[in-house]
């Protein structure tokens, strides 16, 4: 006997499964008591009639830039008590479309600032066979609204810097919007001297957008191998405001001081990447470094060199480099 398990697909697409609408995003800019009004298309491309429902709620981004979504009214900034849809429910025909119109009902006691919610358009759950199961699938896309009050100053901070991986080189910035605004486009670019003042890089990640209250982590990578020395990260941050916010944060790498793990012989680099591959230090890569590696990762001898065995360029050394380890070795095996 087949299983039956139902499934909810949400897929922020412009067209899912044969489910369509014609846009993704309102912006809208209001007034405080007054209604503002907008509408999208939905359209059925699969071959049979389906119903479809029609829903508001609220959602954020998390720091990574993933979307988390929560029951009406339940963020500080919800549009979600102003907005409404209409029809809630409809059905339509196989090529069929309809349009839906919604409208922002501003309060007249309300704060400068960017205010957002989303609608949902859900379809019926259907059959789909998937690996001999059959699962429920349901169709929702989600039509983002945003509204803005008047004229919010951008405005942001620098929370935190932080060197992660060596091999090669990258760092995190935590930025964290802290203003009333909607920031579409948040800049940073790192810039990374030495001792001497000599620029050794100059990366600017895409721009990440943040929603007010919200916090970004921006990742960016260098490509620099550092060797020992002291070195600065230069961070600043666009977010579309009138200043340039600054932050810079220091880095030491310091000499390995690496120690035979077996045997009388070091660890050695085979391949100058900046990692020690061949742990027992015999001058072969084989199942011997990773069986010793897997026993000794978490040493003194090698938490101390942990630049040179942080296969997974984390920033650490624990079990997930025993699996890179694993997975480099078989990535050079014929």
């Amino acid at each position: 006997m087949r299983n039956l398990f139902v499934l909810l697909a949400f897929v922020p697409a412009l067209s899912v499964a044969a489910l369509e609408v014609n846009l993704l995003e309102v912006d809208l800019a209001v007034s405080p008591g007054q209604v503002h009004r907008f509408s999208f298309v939905v359209r059925n491309e699969t071959e049979v009639p389906e119903t479809f429902t029609v829903y508001v709620g609220d959602w954020d981004r998390d720091e990574l830039g993933g979307n988390r979504f929560y029951p009406p009214g339940t963020l500080p900034s919800s549009l979600s008590p102003w907005l409404s849809v209409t029809p809630s429910s409809f059905t339509l025909g196989p090529g069929a479309a309809r349009e839906v119109q919604g409208t922002v009902t501003v309060p007249s006691a309300v704060g400068v600032g960017a205010y957002w919610g989303i609608v949902f358009v859900h379809g019926e759950p259907r059959p789909v066979e998937h690996q001999g199961t059959t699962v429920m699938v349901a169709k929702r896309i989600g039509i983002k609204v945003y509204a803005t009050v008047g004229s919010p100053r951008p405005q942001g901070d620098v929370r935190r810097v932080e060197f992660r991986g060596l091999n090669p080189l990258w760092l995190v910035v935590e930025f964290a919007n802290s203003g009333r605004a909607n920031l579409r486009e948040v800049q940073v670019g790192v810039e990374v001297y030495d001792a001497q003042g000599t620029l050794l890089a100059e990366v600017k990640p895409d721009p990440v957008p943040t929603l007010p209250g919200g916090v970004r982590w921006v990742v960016a990578e260098t490509g620099l191998r550092l060797g020992p020395g002291t070195y600065l990260a230069v961070v600043k941050v666009d977010v579309g405001g009138p200043e340039i916010l600054a932050a810079q944060a220091a880095l030491r790498v310091r000499p390995l001081a690496l120690v035979p793990l077996a045997g009388g012989s070091l660890p050695r680099d085979l391949d100058g990447d900046g990692l020690y591959e061949d742990i027992n230090g015999d001058g072969v890569f084989d199942e011997g470094d990773v069986a010793l590696f897997r026993e000794l990762w978490g040493s003194a001898a090698v938490q101390g060199n942990a630049r040179a065995f942080d296969f997974d360029n984390s920033g650490r050394v624990d079990e997930e480099d025993v699996k890179a380890l694993e997975e480099l070795l078989g990535a050079r095996s014929p």
